[in-house]
This record gives structure tokens, sequence and C-alpha cells, in this order.
């Protein structure tokens, strides 16, 4: 799965699996906690990396970028994850 940073600003993210109903294409802010994010990798404005996963889906990967959490939930392990801007916010999207 490849998980993209369309964005001009750094993110935190992360992927977590191992089943739950998939939610799809959704891009509202979620409550978990945000300070759980300072340990979580950075994905550097306009950069991509290549998740492989290690157990069945579906995965969430989460985002944070500004303080406000994204999330968005794929079945798929060869997909593709990106966050971009979307007006004044952004939005986590599956391609």
């Amino acid at each position: 799965m490849d998980i993209t940073n369309s964005t001009d600003l750094d993110t935190k993210y992360k992927v977590a699996g191992g089943g739950g109903t998939p939610m799809g294409d959704h891009h509202h802010p979620k409550d978990f906690p945000l300070e759980e994010a300072v340990s979580w990798p950075t994905l550097h404005a306009g950069s991509r990396v290549s998740y492989n996963p290690k157990s069945s889906g579906p995965w969430t990967i989460y985002f944070v970028v500004q303080g406000k959490g994204f999330t968005v939930t794929t079945e798929s392990s060869d997909g593709q994850v990106r966050l971009t801007r979307s007006g004044a916010g952004f939005q986590a999207q599956i391609l």
C-alpha cells in the first residue's frame, strides 16, 4: 500500500489493521488521542511511503496535520491512500 502526503505540510501517520468494519472514504476529523501521534513517523510534504501489511485488513490509516486527525480505512493491501488539501482543510482518501 502506498501512502502519499500530497500537501505542503509534514504530517504524522500510523497504519492500524486487523479487523473491524471498513469505513470507506472517510475524511472527517476523528476522535483519537492526538498526543499519541507525537511518536508516529513523519510523512514529509510531497512524499510517499510504501507499507506492507503483515495482517489481514481492513487497515485504518491515521493522519495528524496541524493538530487535527483524519482517517481512512481500506481493505486493499495494494491500494493507494492520499492526504490532500481540501479547501482550507485536509482530506484522506483512497484512490
